[in-house]
């Protein structure tokens, strides 16, 4: 784990987006320097697609805007603050399986846990929803188990929604250049189950 946490925009958010942690292009961009630079480095266009997916991406500012100081409305990081990578041929790897991975590891989920606990559990008021970026059906049943422990009033709204701590919490496409689904998901028709998906986010936030 690369202890190089880090948070990005706004202190009091109405939207927080939340990734799973810093991978390797983040971790250059980190040991650079320019910490506004940090964040989805190398994917934040793909994420202003995701934010404009679900109707969120502002039409004043750029994505870049988001991630600095500057911010009011949107409050972006990751559920560990840290970066995960996993050992493969002796090389640190933050890619592949390193996140499945991370959820059948006692070591793993526990600092999972803590982080989320200490970074998540109290939300500022100002936190009206949270996207979380990921939608395989895995990793929504893991984290949805750690959230629903962690908040006494979670409630599901449908399969890639529900409500927590005071916001709505949806799930969308990782914005990941490795993410081989993006694009069934951000435009994909009806039919195909990462649509879907995307669909069931849109109406949950709609609804809301």
């Amino acid at each position: 784990m690369h202890n190089n946490p880090g948070y990005y925009g706004s202190s009091t958010p109405s939207t927080l987006v939340l990734g799973f942690s810093k991978g390797a292009t983040q971790n250059r961009a980190a040991e650079a320097g320019n910490f506004d630079k940090v964040a989805f480095a190398g994917a934040r266009h793909r994420l202003e697609t995701v934010l404009a997916v679900l109707g969120l991406m502002p039409r004043d500012r750029s994505i870049d805007d988001l991630m600095t100081a500057r911010e009011r409305e949107f409050g972006v990081a990751s559920l560990v603050r840290c970066s995960f990578c996993k050992m493969k041929g002796g090389e640190c790897k933050t890619s592949g399986d390193v996140i499945p991975s991370a959820f059948t590891n006692a070591d793993t989920v526990r600092i999972i846990e803590r982080c989320a606990a200490t970074h998540l559990k109290t939300l500022p008021p100002s936190v009206r929803r949270v996207v979380l970026l990921g939608t395989a059906d895995a990793y929504i049943k893991k984290t949805k188990a750690i959230f629903s422990g962690m908040y006494a009033n979670f409630s599901s709204v449908n399969e890639v929604a529900f409500r927590a701590g005071g916001a709505l919490w949806v799930y969308a496409a990782h914005p990941s250049p490795g993410n081989g689904h993006f694009e069934s998901w951000a435009s994909g028709a009806q039919a195909n189950a990462s649509a879907r998906k995307r669909m069931l986010a849109q109406r949950a936030l709609a609804d809301a």
